[in-house]
Order: C-alpha cells, then sequence, then structure tokens
C-alpha cells in the first residue's frame, strides 16, 4: 500500500506519519509539508491513499483534494484536521473518509479498512510505469535490477509492445551499435529474466532465436492503459514518457499527436 501524509506542521506531520505506519506496517509512508511536492509525487507513483489536512497556509486542502481527484480519480483522500467546519465540502468530493485530530489508532484503522476505493491493482503485483521517468514497481515498491541496462532494455521491450525486438537493434538502442556487446547483451538479457522469474512474471518474457518481446496482455502499465482509453490511463499522462531515454521521444510526439488514445 502506498500512503502519503500532507500537513504544513512538522510535530504534527511526523507523529500522523508514525502513527499510520504502525497502524499498517508494510505500507509505505511518505510525508510532505509542501502541497506542490505531494501533487508531484502522485503523478510519478500510484498512490492509494492520501492523509490530508485542511488549513495550510496559501492552499486549502479542499482544493488539494480537488487537484489530486484530478490526477488519479480513485485515490482515497482522508482528511485529517482539527477543524468541523469543512465537513460537507469535504464530503461533496466523495472522498473517503473525515478525522478529528488528535488522530486515533483506532479511527485510523477503521478508516483503512472501509475505504471507498479498493486498493488501486497497480500496486499490487507488477506494475509498469511511463509516464514521466520509467520505473518498475511490484507490490508498490521499485522493483531493482542488477544493472542500468537491464531496466533499459525491459524499457524498451514495454515501449514496443510485444514486438519481438532482435538482438541488433537492441545493441544498437543500448550501446548506440558499438561491437563486442554481445557478452553484456546476454548479462543483462538474463538479468532481466531472473529478477522478473524472482517475482513470479517470468511469463511475460518471450525469446525467440535472436530476439526478445514480451507479452504486453499480461503486463499493468500505465501507457497501455492510456491507449486502452481508460480514466486512469488518460489522466496519469501529463506529458512526459520515459523522460530518461532519448529513443522515447517518438513515442512521445506519437502520444502528443493523438487526442483520442482509442483510435
Amino acid at each position: 500500500m502506498e500512503i502519503i501524509i500532507v500537513d504544513d506542521e512538522d510535530i504534527i506531520l511526523s507523529g500522523e506519519q508514525k502513527l499510520v505506519q504502525k497502524c499498517v506496517p508494510n505500507a509505505r509512508v511518505q510525508a510532505f509539508r509542501s502541497p506542490e511536492e505531494a501533487l508531484e509525487y502522485l503523478r510519478r507513483i500510484p498512490v492509494d491513499v492520501v492523509f490530508l489536512d485542511i488549513e495550510m497556509p496559501g492552499y486549502d486542502g479542499v482544493t488539494l483534494a480537488k487537484k489530486m481527484k484530478l490526477i488519479r480519480p480513485r485515490v482515497n483522500i482522508i482528511f485529517a484536521t482539527a477543524y468541523r467546519d469543512y465537513y460537507e465540502a469535504a464530503m461533496s468530493l466523495r472522498v473517503s473518509g473525515y478525522l478529528l485530530k488528535p488522530l486515533k489508532e483506532t479511527e485510523v484503522l477503521e478508516e483503512l479498512e472501509n475505504l471507498s476505493f479498493p486498493l488501486n491493482p497497480t500496486n499490487s503485483g507488477l506494475f509498469v510505469r511511463t509516464f514521466g521517468s520509467f520505473e518498475v514497481f511490484y507490490d508498490g515498491r521499485p522493483l531493482l535490477f542488477r544493472y542500468q541496462k537491464t531496466k533499459e532494455l525491459f524499457a524498451y521491450l514495454i515501449d514496443r509492445r510485444g514486438s519481438m525486438v532482435s538482438r541488433d537493434e537492441l545493441i544498437t538502442i543500448l550501446w548506440g551499435g558499438e561491437t563486442e556487446r554481445d557478452s553484456y547483451y546476454k548479462q543483462i538479457q538474463k538479468d532481466l529474466s531472473d529478477t522478473l522469474c524472482s517475482i513470479g512474471k517470468g511469463d511475460i518474457l518471450i525469446k525467440q532465436r535472436g530476439s526478445v518481446g514480451v507479452l504486453a496482455n499480461l503486463i499493468n502499465c500505465d501507457y497501455y492503459e492510456w491507449l486502452e482509453g481508460s480514466a486512469e490511463g488518460v489522466t496519469s499522462f501529463f506529458g512526459e514518457y520515459m523522460r530518461q531515454y532519448d529513443w522515447a521521444e517518438e513515442t512521445l510526439a506519437n502520444i502528443e499527436g493523438r487526442k483520442n488514445p482509442c483510435i
């Protein structure tokens, strides 16, 4: 589970972070004083739950909640405030809950057990994020590869959406066509296979003589959701695609040129 807490007071923020982490020990709980930083994080990471203060300097929580809903319509927002006055405005947004400070463990647990939206499937199992920087998550945490080139290899296969890619094409993409890269290429291909097998996802990788690809229909990916025209996929795109890779610019241009992702 991926949880963030937004509050402008350090002491309260630290205390709430410890309390929520105690309630869900296996979750990743991040704390933000800055609403802008929280929004940026939400764009990059598939967050399940937001604990949100209402009265913050220069930003009110109701407005922030609206912006968060535009980015991730199914995020569960739980207001955590010292004021009862905003209850009606908050609930009109169909938020998941409304808690009064100081937070109590029993109340936090009750809210987490009765979320408005089931936990986001992108935080359960394998999820591939292409919008923004490319990243691979397993159960909400980044999946670690032995080599950086392994990650780029996987990124290119995701970009190809199931098309088989030859060894020569991959060497050109990864090393600019440098020769004498066969040994390293075999290492990173093995690293990719071993890493996926370690989480029970080895079946998404297809190998044929001299080429490799992925089974796109078995992969939970924001780019694939965007292509299908899903609400979650469409709202996930904010103008960037695999920004750390130059070769991804062609796909980005195609995305920006398509007004309707279903076409």
